[in-house]
């Protein structure tokens, strides 16, 4: 022993004190010894400190080994306490070791008392492990007890074949499930018909691999619907290796996949909200400026017949303001079509982009090489829009900055996608480097048919450099989108 023991010696023979002390020396023990007699002066030593061990006579002229025990044990102190003492009966010595004894050694025969305290105090420490071993084993359970009957998240325990073995106290809040009941059914019972392959698959990988595997997943409730649960499992493995349970715990993400959705579905609304907007303003330019206008143009057109031959000026001034009005139509009318064409509502496709690409070089003096082939008759709504206001983007871009003399565009099936090419001969530009103009961020316009491109499942791509021109590249996977289809109009080859 490399501790030096503190011994309490309960003896009042002191002859009997050194012998005892003397054996432990021979015993090779390092120790220092304290002796009393009596209660009082047990109880003076123990609040001095508690000592390591207790070798105390059975029988003292005031005090015994039995009140010695009874003390100890009142005041809570796990001390190994070995009776050294002189010919008492078994019965003596059955009652002490019954009382808390962990030994009883003979005065006349003490060559024992070192393997006695060794074993004493060896017992103590396996007891001592256990309790402690023990005693983290309730706190642990305790801990887990409170976080399983306090999460909203479902634990669950599950043998290899995917039978409940434990189900937390949250499957009853949760899914509407008494845990109880659960017991010996399968997890996969609960889950969607439709995600049971990729639970499967989860629970797969996760056996080669041995790491967690998450899998969204759709739990029934007891009343039938279905929550969307985002679930983690893990493998728990023998010694060996083999696989023994798992451990899943799923959180209900429905209220976050609801949000998703609605997020997703926010783009749709803004750009509906948007064409409905445009096509609102179009109609009242249509029916209501453009008319004014007209109305003014013939009023002025009756005037001249008056002022021809009575006022030269006047009529001359009246000539003039119909050419003024009549450029006024004509820009209110391309505002409008930029806004919503009509061809586009009426006849599809096609036509609206031809009508585009021949007001493009009217305005411009810039025509446009258009070849639409393949292009099938109907296309969903969605991508039609998006699809022009692209093509209408790119020659607004064209226009405004490359400078171009030639303009080409080809637009039309390729496999499962539509696919359209723009090209110029322009100036061109570095597509990396920052556009800005007085200080405010431009590029927008190829942020907006990067967007909507995308907002259909489809891809965008640019391609330009200073001096080489630009190009435009634009997919969109026809079965991506919705099934809702466009109007009836020239839907053929072009």
């Amino acid at each position: 022993m490399k501790k030096e023991l503190d011994i309490l010696i309960i003896e009042d023979v002191v002859h009997d004190a050194e012998l005892i002390e003397q054996e432990l020396q021979s015993g090779g023990i390092a120790f220092h010894s304290r002796r009393v007699e009596n209660r009082e002066a047990l109880l003076r030593e123990l609040q001095q400190g508690c000592p390591d061990v207790v070798l105390s006579d059975f029988t003292l002229p005031e005090f015994d080994a039995l009140q010695a025990l009874h003390l100890l044990r009142q005041r809570q102190l796990d001390i190994p306490f070995i009776l050294v003492t002189g010919t008492r009966s078994e019965e003596v010595a059955v009652e002490c070791i019954r009382e808390g004894a962990d030994d009883y050694i003979l005065k006349a025969s003490l060559k024992r008392l070192p393997s006695s305290i060794a074993n004493a105090l060896q017992k103590r420490t396996i007891e001592q492990a256990r309790f402690n071993a023990e005693e983290a084993l309730r706190r642990s359970e305790e801990q887990y007890r409170l976080i399983a009957e306090n999460t909203r998240d479902l634990i669950s325990l599950v043998d290899v074949q995917g039978r409940f073995l434990y189900a937390s106290p949250s499957h009853r809040s949760s899914l509407g499930y008494v845990p109880e009941e659960l017991a010996g059914k399968e997890l996969l019972e609960l889950v969607h018909p439709e995600d049971r392959p990729a639970v499967r698959l989860a629970w797969g990988q996760a056996l080669p691999f041995k790491e967690s595997r998450i899998a969204e997943v759709r739990l029934r409730r007891q009343s039938g619907e279905y929550r969307v649960f985002e679930s983690i499992g893990n493998w728990i493995f023998d010694e060996t290796g083999k696989p023994q349970r798992a451990v899943v715990l799923s959180r209900d993400i429905t209220r976050r996949k609801e949000a998703e959705e609605a997020l997703r579905g926010l783009p749709r609304l803004i750009r509906a909200a948007q064409e409905a907007e445009r096509r609102r303003v179009a109609r009242e330019l249509h029916d209501s400026v453009i008319q004014i206008l007209s109305s003014v143009k013939f009023r002025l057109q009756a005037m001249e017949e008056k002022l021809i031959d009575k006022h030269r000026t006047a009529w001359r001034n009246t000539l003039k303001a119909q050419v003024h009005l009549e450029k006024a139509i004509q820009e209110v009318r391309r505002i409008s079509r930029n806004l919503r064409p009509s061809e586009l509502d009426d006849l599809g496709l096609a036509p609206a982009v031809r009508s585009l690409c021949s007001e493009f070089g009217e305005r411009t003096g810039v025509a446009v090489d258009l070849a639409i082939t393949k292009l099938p008759k109907t296309l969903p709504n969605e991508m039609e829009l998006n699809l022009y206001r692209i093509i209408q983007e790119a020659l607004g871009n064209i226009e405004k900055h490359s400078r171009a003399s030639r303009v080409s565009l080809r637009l039309g099936r390729e496999a499962s996608q539509i696919r359209a090419v723009i090209r110029d001969n322009g100036r061109g530009f570095d597509p990396q480097a920052p556009h800005s103009k007085k200080g405010k961020p431009s590029g927008m316009g190829l942020v907006d048919m990067r967007e909507r491109a995308a907002f259909v499942g489809g891809r965008w791509q640019l391609r330009s450099a200073p001096g080489t021109g630009t190009e435009i590249v634009v997919e969109m996977p026809l079965k991506s989108v919705d099934n809702s289809k466009s109007r009836s109009g020239e839907k053929g080859q072009a």
